[in-house]
């Protein structure tokens, strides 16, 4: 796995700067917004949904090791909001979520977070904290154009 995450997910970024990687998360949480504002309540969207929050929140909290939390190697199931959240409301804690995103890079960016980093993935193994970034905006972007 560590050859293919070097390929798909460090690759794209190694030349980029946190405050590019900033920037395009909250253009693609912008973009979900509005492509989730004109999506139906329907329980598969609702599940969808769940998925993309509880994935960058398992995210967020790998890449606080970079700012010295220890590291967790737990799931991701943990972090998905409530099953019987209505859609409103997800809709709502996805953008807090991808706020929450944002607000971390602010920090990482802050302690100027280097590159040879690594935290683990539990199915790419060793990402760097730009890996991270790349693969949390990638799955959002990814699974929010399947709701309709």
């Amino acid at each position: 796995y560590q050859v293919a995450s070097n390929l798909i997910l460090e690759r794209p970024v190694q030349d980029k700067k946190l405050s590019e990687l900033r920037e395009e998360l909250e253009g693609s949480g912008r973009q979900a917004q509005q492509l989730l504002a004109t999506a139906g309540d329907l329980q598969e969207n609702r599940e969808r949904l769940r998925h993309v929050i509880g994935i960058e929140r398992w995210g967020q909290r790998r890449l606080q090791v970079a700012l010295g939390e220890p590291l967790l190697m737990d799931e991701s199931d943990k972090y998905f909001p409530v099953e019987h959240a209505g859609w409103d409301k997800l809709r709502q804690t996805f953008q807090e979520t991808r706020q929450e995103t944002v607000t971390l890079i602010c920090r990482l960016e802050e302690v100027d977070v280097g590159r040879d980093l690594r935290i683990p993935h539990n199915q790419w193994g060793d990402l760097s904290v730009y890996g991270w970034l790349n693969y949390l905006n990638g799955h959002a972007s990814r699974d929010v154009k399947r709701i309709k």
